[in-house]
């Protein structure tokens, strides 16, 4: 009983300090949820009871939440631009430019958080921008709202992805808490 509430206070406070890396652009839920899958195969292979402190259906749960995490922070810069009026090529130029925007943000910026957040809002932005230059007869002036849009939206997305982190160890800290 005691080695099970010691193994909970752990996890809480170690899986606390990974999902904060989701502010980072760094996979905090990923991190989370490999931690929970390593105490119990530690535990599977240590105890040789069959108990885990997680369990199948826990990981799963958690897993499944950060699926929905991944795919709405994928999508959010995109959702901003078609919110800011674009068109398919802008809502693609989003998409890629948040994606390769964030990762070229967290090395070219060092700031934590910072580096990230802004890779990827200018990225989408400059995404959507690029995109509807592509089709004729538009200028400049006209791509000013979508490329808001995805920026925002990229922002809200990386927000939104912290909170399933956090949901991720909350839901995972119970588990390991609750017998």
């Amino acid at each position: 009983m005691l080695l099970t509430i010691v193994i909970g206070i752990v996890f809480t406070l170690l899986a606390a300090v990974l999902a904060a890396t989701a502010l980072l652009g760094l996979p905090g839920t990923w991190l989370v949820i490999a931690l929970a899958a390593g105490v119990d195969l530690v535990e599977l292979l240590w105890r040789n009871d069959g108990e885990a402190t997680f369990g199948v259906w826990s990981i799963a749960l958690a897993i499944g939440i950060a699926l929905v995490a991944e795919i709405v922070e994928f999508a959010a810069g995109a959702a901003g631009a078609k919110a800011g009026g674009a068109t398919r090529r802008g809502t693609v130029g989003a998409l890629v430019g948040g994606f390769v925007g964030g990762l070229l943000g967290t090395f070219l910026i060092p700031i934590p958080l910072v580096g990230t957040l802004v890779g990827a809002a200018l990225g989408a932005g400059g995404g959507a921008l690029i995109g509807e230059l592509t089709r004729e007869g538009v200028g400049v002036r006209d791509t000013i709202r979508p490329a808001t849009g995805a920026a925002a939206g990229r922002i809200a997305g990386t927000i939104l992805k912290v909170a399933f982190a956090a949901a991720i160890w909350l839901q995972l800290s119970i588990a390991a808490l609750v017998p």
